[in-house]
């Protein structure tokens, strides 16, 4: 019960900073919610900037295989992972990180056993811009 009580609370607060990096970008700091996202992603999963933006998604798989994340989790991090390259630019490091994330969806999905019309709009928003270097 304590352990679930903790996992509750650590999505509590992953949910919050999330309310404040889309909170920060839309009141036109776009920088400071990226700056904060790859903050939370430091802090709450070891996963720094460098490797994030440097390492292929097969070291990625490892690293989620490693380490058995709740579902809810995976999700938040992959809403982490969307915010900290949204809006795209067309850059290797922001193509190595939606990259990363299309693989936590792909988990979620077949793993997890879990959809949502958000996820949905952001694999599709991804699968667009990686054919196309653009999104609408």
């Amino acid at each position: 019960m304590i352990r679930k009580d903790f996992i509750e609370a650590e999505i509590q607060k992953l949910g919050q900073i999330l309310a404040k990096i889309l909170g920060l970008k839309n009141d036109g700091n776009v920088d400071d919610g990226m700056d904060l996202a790859f903050q939370a992603l430091s802090d709450n999963f070891g996963l720094t900037r460098e490797y994030l933006e440097t390492s292929g998604v097969e070291d990625f798989q490892l690293f989620l295989n490693a380490n058995t994340y709740s579902a809810s989790k995976l999700n938040l991090l992959a809403q982490l992972l969307f915010e900290t390259v949204y809006p795209f630019q067309e850059e290797k490091e922001t193509i190595l990180i939606l990259h990363k994330t299309a693989a936590i969806l792909n988990l979620l999905e077949t793993e997890h056993h879990q959809q949502s019309f958000e996820n949905i709009a952001r694999r599709e928003q991804i699968t667009n811009f990686l054919n196309t270097q653009q999104y609408e």
